[in-house]
C-alpha cells in the first residue's frame, strides 16, 4: 500500500520545525500549509514568507490551503513561494474557478477545492474537471484540534465514486480529525492522502522518526 502522508505544518513545533522535516522528508507525500488571514477564519496561521523557508529544506509537494477573504488575489504570492498545490474554498470558486485553474496549470501548479462540512459534492461539480484535488474538511475551518463531524466522511465515498464515474483524476484527501482512532475510517471511505496533525502524528513519539513510522503502521493497519 502507498501511504500518502501530509502532515500539517501548522501543528510541527516551529522552533525545530527545519529539523523536523528534515526527519520527515523520508516519509512524505507532501506537508499541509494552513494559510489564514484573520478575516476569512479568526485565527491566524503560517505566511508565504515562512512557507517560502520552507521551500528550501524540502522537494516534497506544499500544499498551500488558503483560508482568505481574496486567495485569487494572492496566486502569484504564493506560487513565488513554493506551493506546489493551491487550495480553495469551494465557496470563494464560483466564477473564479477556470481562470484561476488555468493560471495555475500554465505556471506548472495544481489548484485544489475545499468543501467545509455543510457543503456538498455537488457544490464543485460545475468545475470539477479543471480541479486536481479535493479537501473534505472534516472538522470547522480554523478550529485544528476540534472533533470529528461524522458525517462529513460519506463525502469521501461521493468523491471517489464522482472520479471514477467522470474518469477524471484528482486527489482527495481530509483536512481534520486525523488521529488514530479515526484514519481508519478516511481509509475505508477512500482517501488518497492523510492530512495528519499533532495528535496523528506529533503526539505519538518524541522521537520524531519513530512516530512517522508508527503513524504508517496504523494506518496500514487500520
Amino acid at each position: 500500500m502507498n501511504i500518502k502522508l501530509s502532515p500539517s505544518l501548522a501543528r510541527m513545533d516551529l522552533l525545530n520545525i527545519e529539523k523536523q522535516i528534515k526527519i520527515l522528508n523520508k516519509y512524505v507525500f507532501s506537508y499541509h500549509v494552513d494559510l489564514y488571514d484573520g478575516i476569512y477564519v479568526k485565527q491566524f496561521g503560517l505566511t508565504p514568507p515562512i512557507m517560502k523557508e520552507i521551500r528550501k529544506i524540502t522537494d516534497h509537494y506544499l500544499d498551500a490551503h488558503v483560508y482568505f477573504t481574496d486567495p485569487f488575489a494572492y496566486l502569484d504570492t504564493l506560487i513565488d513561494a513554493g506551493a506546489d498545490y493551491i487550495s480553495i474554498h469551494s465557496e470563494k470558486m464560483v466564477n473564479e474557478a477556470y481562470r484561476a485553474a488555468d493560471h495555475l496549470h500554465q505556471k506548472g501548479k495544481k489548484i485544489g477545492t475545499v468543501l467545509a462540512p455543510e457543503t456538498p459534492v455537488d457544490a464543485i461539480l460545475p468545475y470539477v474537471e479543471c480541479i486536481d484535488k479535493v479537501t473534505v474538511m472534516t472538522i470547522y475551518p480554523g478550529y485544528a484540534g476540534a472533533r470529528l463531524i461524522p458525517q462529513t466522511v460519506s463525502k469521501i465515498t461521493e468523491l471517489v465514486q464522482l472520479r471514477a464515474e467522470k474518469g477524471l483524476s484528482f486527489l482527495i484527501d481530509f483536512d481534520g480529525a486525523g488521529d488514530k482512532e479515526h484514519v481508519g475510517l478516511m481509509k475505508k471511505a477512500g482517501t488518497d492522502l492523510y492530512v495528519i496533525g499533532k495528535q496523528g502524528l506529533f503526539a505519538l513519539d518524541d522521537d520524531l522518526d519513530r512516530a512517522a513510522q508508527l503513524c504508517l503502521d496504523y494506518i496500514e493497519k487500520a
